[in-house]
């Protein structure tokens, strides 16, 4: 049985940080869609919904749509999905605005400090539900 790619939402208004993400999950064995504003990680989350397993988003995407709006609209979607949000300076809002199990990163950060945060996320859900039929 072939081991299928786990395919994880980056949504990063910088694009430097938006590349070393990509690096570093794609040399972590991760797929990844990348997009720049909130507006496209809504869209793409509608549009790729069931083939992404992870999220990470910056809060200030420079748009109207928060990092906190990408979250939420992911859990509508599937409410087990992983969360990892990036920051310099929203961290304070994370427990009124944030979703449930989910992880802040606060800027500066080492990139795999986020790839580590996505894999425990995933083992942790996971572990939390039984496979699917056909899994």
């Amino acid at each position: 049985m072939e081991k299928t790619s786990v395919l994880v939402l980056i949504a990063e208004d910088e694009a430097e940080i938006r590349n070393i993400l990509q690096d570093t999950f794609e040399e972590g064995g991760f797929d990844v869609f990348l997009v720049a504003t909130g507006e496209e990680a809504i869209s793409a989350l509608d549009g790729q919904g069931e083939s992404l397993r992870a999220v990470v988003t910056d809060i200030k995407l420079g748009g109207d749509v928060t990092g906190w709006d990408v979250a939420r609209h992911a859990r509508q979607l599937k409410p087990e999905m992983p969360v990892v949000y990036m920051t310099g300076t929203e961290g304070s809002d994370w427990a009124a605005l944030g979703v449930p199990n989910s992880i802040l990163i606060t800027k500066p950060f080492a990139p795999t400090q986020v790839l580590t945060a996505v894999s425990q996320l995933l083992n942790a859900a996971n572990t939390a539900s039984p496979p699917a039929p056909g899994d």
